[in-house]
């Protein structure tokens, strides 16, 4: 199964790594880190469109939440029903709750495809000079001991922690250093976590943000519905300039908020489906952000991931960051923040 992950990543590498090789020698590390660079943007753009659907989908669906709790408490008896009249709701608003689902989808089978991809440059069991002689996925002999002969900052790209000694001397003309290597992995591996760390904290602060929001302005509402009209610093705002009109709307306010906690309180509770997902997955979050980061260097250590590996995570984590800033002024500007109780915290993900 691996294999037939790998064959098409490699494919698209090895298209790069000759592109490159036109201006450059095919065996250096500008030519290889320059290939690994180019698959990252290859699929990335791929993935270009479905990532803005994902976000811009959250983002929506986030508008459609007083709708969705409508349509719980009205049908809270008839899950069917329910569940037809949420499907309206996010047709008519052209949204697919599933659509996040995709990206990841595509990333992680390209992960392993270019993870073995990797690995088979370097067969455990099986010399360098043995594994020149193999084809690699899409890679021929010729380009497989190219890649052998590729160094990033003077530590060979197909090497990795465990590397034996006899694979590393090989790879380095007898002057191996197994410090430089570790030095070396553990601080690619290292940046590459830190940045996957970054990128989830700036999104659980987007979420922080929007809850402080959420919050804000479903208070202000209360009081406004309390008050029978717009509450400036504590005080009622007269309506069209009466002030017996507003205390009259302040009064009737006041028994109509009065009836309506007592009617609530006399209804069998509704659970808020909405918000107990938002709360688990923020739970999810705060968990993931401190595991994730740590995967390169486990991984680096567990799963023999080379020094190529690390370059790709950095670079992927590196293009997450700038698209996720690009996507949210975008967003802004399309489904802006605030309205009468702001943007849950999902629509800031």
């Amino acid at each position: 199964m691996l294999d037939a992950l790998a064959y098409p990543v490699s494919l698209v590498m090895k298209f790069w790594h000759w592109l490159l090789s036109l201006v450059v020698p095919g065996d250096s590390g500008i030519a290889w880190v320059g290939s690994i660079l180019l698959l990252v943007v290859t699929v990335r753009l791929i993935l270009l469109r479905p990532m803005w659907v994902q976000m811009f989908s959250m983002r929506k669906m986030a508008t459609l939440t007083p709708e969705l709790k409508r349509v719980q408490k009205e049908f809270k008896d008839d899950k069917a029903k329910q569940a037809e009249e949420m499907q309206r709701i996010y047709s008519e608003a052209q949204v697919n709750p599933l659509s996040g689902c995709l990206p990841m989808l595509v990333q992680i089978p390209v992960f392993l495809g270019l993870y073995h991809t990797l690995i088979g440059f370097t067969p455990q069991g099986m010399s360098i000079a043995e594994a020149a002689q193999q084809s690699n996925g899409a890679f021929g002999p010729d380009q497989v001991s190219q890649f052998h002969a590729a160094q990033f900052l003077g530590v060979p790209l197909a090497a990795y922690i465990r590397i034996p000694q006899e694979q590393l001397a090989s790879l380095t003309g007898g002057d191996a250093s197994k410090t430089g290597l570790l030095v070396m992995c553990v601080i690619l591996f290292a940046l590459a976590g830190i940045a996957t760390w970054i990128n989830m904290r700036n999104s659980m602060n987007r979420q922080k943000r929007a809850r402080e929001i959420a919050a804000e302005e479903e208070r202000l509402i209360e009081e406004t519905e309390r008050a029978g009209g717009p509450v400036v610093d504590g005080e009622v705002v007269a309506i069209d300039g009466d002030e017996s009109k507003a205390q009259s709307a302040a009064k009737k306010a006041a028994e109509d908020a009065e009836a309506k906690a007592k009617k609530k309180a006399e209804e069998p509770e509704v659970p808020d489906f909405a918000q107990a997902l938002s709360e688990s997955m923020n739970s999810s979050m705060k968990i993931m952000m401190y595991i994730f980061p740590i995967f390169p260097l486990v991984g680096a250590f567990l799963f023999n991931f080379p020094i190529a590996i690390g370059i790709y995570f950095l670079l992927n984590n590196c293009w997450t960051a700038v698209q996720s800033h690009m996507f949210l002024n975008r967003l802004e500007k399309l489904l802006p923040t605030g309205g009468q109780a702001g943007l849950p915290p999902s629509a800031f993900m």
